[in-house]
């Protein structure tokens, strides 16, 4: 039974693994590209433009919110995932399964916000927009940087956070293959890259973005193969 039980916990984590290398790879590509392109500032730089679109796809854009929390979630579980298997004398494995629940917490109000505010926001502008008012344009632009900010800056840079601290216990694990954790270690240099890009130099974000989204799968899906390797 005891061996029952931890095959069970062992198979769930590594499909929690592939989920989130499968969400947040493929999926979250999927979603900003084909999704949400017209309606976010990197695919069209004009607010009106912006807020019109949404107004007119309104159902289409909270279904992209809504498909956004299987990344969100699949990423914060990814952690806990990963991280129970590494070296436990390593401290910091413990604090960056904390920071990525924090993430997500931080991940999901911007998704609401997003989902929820937005739309009605982008409605009232998109009825004035032959003499849009002023006051709306600023609340309008004001919230979508906010939301924006919450799920760019705050939610990606505390996981990014979060994928440095496990860095120590993955290099101190001694049957965690070294060429993936080189690869782990790429991949969260990058994406430290991209969120400083998102904070100063939001223009070219886009390019490290890309990269670390391509990575963090075959990073993942290489850990859950390990696992299962080494716990079965």
């Amino acid at each position: 039974m005891f061996k029952k039980e931890i095959s069970k916990t062992i198979r769930l984590d590594v499909v929690g693994l592939f989920l989130a290398g499968l969400n947040n790879t493929f999926l979250a590509l999927f979603i900003a590209v084909f999704i949400h392109g017209p309606g976010t500032i990197s695919n069209q730089s004009d607010l009106l433009l912006r807020a019109n679109w949404i107004a007119e796809n309104a159902l289409l854009w909270k279904l992209g919110w809504l498909l956004w929390f299987a990344p969100t979630l699949s990423f914060a579980w990814s952690y806990y995932a990963l991280g129970r298997h590494l070296d436990a004398t390593r401290q910091w494995r413990n604090l960056a399964i904390g920071v990525a629940i924090i993430a997500a917490a931080v991940d999901i109000v911007g998704v609401l916000l997003n989902a929820t505010v937005l739309p009605e926001l982008a409605r009232e502008l998109a009825n004035t927009i032959a003499n849009p008012a002023p006051t709306l344009m600023v609340v309008f632009l004001s919230m979508e940087k906010f939301a924006n900010n919450l799920t760019n800056i705050g939610g990606f840079g505390l996981y990014t956070l979060a994928g440095m601290l496990l860095l120590p216990a993955i290099f101190a694990t001694a049957s965690y293959p070294h060429w993936l954790a080189k690869l782990g270690a790429i991949e969260w240099i990058i994406s430290s890259i991209a969120v400083v890009l998102l904070i100063f130099v939001p223009t070219l974000a886009t390019g490290p973005l890309i990269v670390s989204f391509l990575l963090y799968a075959p990073w993942v899906w290489g850990s859950a193969i390990w696992i299962l390797r080494k716990e079965t």
